[in-house]
């Protein structure tokens, strides 16, 4: 028979040799699914809306109008600040409505503050 020859039984595999006993830990066995499918990703979270400045001012505005009596502008940004977000997407709609909101009572006390004092 010759050496090219498919017939021909193939030779034995030659054995690996047996570890030495230096007290080592044996290394891990290394698991071929862990080369095969790699970790999975962690889910990225979508980026947060940008909050309308319109609609911060005016609850800053609405809540110092408590305090001075000058809170008609707190309603104004914030109805400013209703329309831009409708348009853009943006985060503050409640921010917007708390600054309506505490407008109109600061306009109801300043009114009734000069109602009371004629």
């Amino acid at each position: 028979m010759s050496a090219d020859d498919p017939r021909e039984p193939e030779p034995p595999a030659a054995e690996p040799p047996a570890p030495q006993e230096t007290g080592a830990p044996a290394p891990a066995p290394v698991y071929q699914w862990a080369l095969i499918y790699p970790p999975p990703l962690p889910y990225a979270r979508p980026p947060r809306p940008q909050t309308n400045g319109f609609a911060v001012a005016a609850l800053v505005v609405g809540i110092v109008g408590l305090c001075f009596c000058f809170g008609l502008l707190g309603a104004v940004f914030g109805n400013i600040a209703k329309q831009q977000i409708r348009e853009t997407g943006e985060a503050g709609d409640g921010l917007a409505t708390a600054g309506i909101v505490l407008g109109w009572i600061s306009v109801a006390f300043t009114l009734f503050w000069i109602v009371t004092r004629l």
